[in-house]
């Protein structure tokens, strides 16, 4: 049986990919697929259930709650798309599985928001996609955390 870790960082990797695609996906048709969201989000699920710790799934779970709702907030404001929401979810999830800590998620929604304000700022446009962003922030997270370091 592989190792616990060799399972999270297998899923993570993979679910790296699928975000880098769904963030292209969302720069050139501005839209997020929700089928590879969701296949996504299913591959941080089973991969956290499969490391048989409980702490990678609990902080899955907790990461996508967190992450999510902090997204969904963005939503309600009409600031954000729904797949913006899904995207998050999955984000969350991932970071939490990798890092096994509550911080990781509001700290990639935040490092995504920042990119996000940064890339509008500097190109002088107030509606991009986010999927992009969201991307961003979920790499400098795992390295922020010492994953993928």
């Amino acid at each position: 049986m592989l190792h616990s870790a060799a399972i999270v960082a297998g899923t993570t990797a993979t679910v790296g990919v699928l975000l880098a695609i769904a963030a292209f996906v969302d720069a050139h048709e501005r839209r997020l697929p929700n089928r590879l969201l969701a296949v996504a989000l299913a591959v941080t699920l089973v991969g956290a259930v499969l490391s048989l710790a409980g702490v990678v799934v609990v902080e899955a779970v907790v990461g996508m709650v967190i992450a999510g709702a902090l997204m969904l907030c963005v939503r309600l404001a009409r600031g954000v798309g729904m797949g913006d929401v899904k995207m998050a979810v999955v984000v969350g999830a991932s970071v939490g599985a990798s890092t096994t800590t509550v911080l990781a998620a509001p700290t990639a929604i935040a490092s995504a928001a920042f990119a996000a304000a940064t890339y509008g700022f500097i190109t002088n446009r107030r509606q991009l996609p986010l999927g992009p962003s969201l991307w961003f922030g979920w790499a400098v997270t795992l390295v922020a955390f010492g994953v993928m370091s």
